[in-house]
């Protein structure tokens, strides 16, 4: 009985992976704006992330890929490291080591994501899903490499005049407003490496819808086109 209610919550958890993801990425994404400064940000903070990383722990188990261990290891380093923050553990080195992890995390994840996308065999749920994961994903990818620029190179951003210390959020915001190429201003690089960081989250933005619009009308395109061919 119990075998079997846990084969069948294991499977639920597998067939919604894309589903969840998805989820705990847009609460991080979208919460935190919401729940003010100060320790209570910061616990939930960590809280979202922890839930995204435990979502994407799920999907490295379902790739099923030699060493799974060790990708369990870092996706676990990385849930420490984000709580000893709130718990009053702070350090410069801490903050480059999380984001420098979770910048490796994220990417393995996201190719992860684009091999499935290159295997699925037509559009359906899931990989309009994925869709969405992968440029969510990037977006988070890119404003922690401008993060850690920041962590690294305090002056290597122009700010407004409200903004004295851009958080991680902050950097977040402005990687998806350059992968959009809406370009408001109001954070813009200062030095020719963050410039250089701009420039390819702007072509790494265009490229991938443009792909990934051109991948998915492909799909869509062959589907008829096989099913006459049966």
């Amino acid at each position: 009985m119990v075998r079997r209610h846990y084969k069948r919550a294991k499977d639920l958890i597998e067939r919604r992976r894309f589903r969840m993801l998805l989820l705990a990425t847009l609460l991080l994404l979208i919460l935190p704006a919401f729940v003010g400064k100060g320790l209570i940000s910061t616990i939930l903070f960590a809280v979202f992330l922890s839930f995204l990383l435990i979502q994407s722990m799920i999907i490295s188990s379902a790739a099923r890929a030699g060493k799974i261990w060790l990708r369990y290891t870092i996706f676990s380093v990385i849930m420490i490291l984000y709580w000893l923050e709130p718990i009053g553990f702070e350090s410069t080195w801490i903050d480059i080591s999380k984001f420098l992890l979770l910048v490796f995390a994220f990417i393995w994840i996201t190719y992860y994501l684009l091999k499935y996308l290159r295997k699925a065999k037509d559009v359906n749920i899931d990989v309009i899903f994925v869709s969405i994961n992968i440029y969510l994903l990037l977006g988070i990818v890119f404003g922690s490499l401008a993060y850690m620029f920041v962590l690294i190179i305090p002056d290597s951003y122009n700010l407004p005049a409200n903004m004295q210390q851009p958080t991680f959020l902050n950097l977040v915001y402005y990687s998806f407003i350059t992968m959009s190429t809406v370009g408001y201003g109001d954070i813009t690089p200062r030095i020719p490496e963050t410039q250089t960081l701009a420039y390819l989250i702007a072509v790494t933005g265009q490229l991938y819808v443009a792909i990934i619009v051109a991948f998915l009308v492909g799909k869509l395109l062959m589907k008829p086109h096989e099913a006459k061919h049966n």
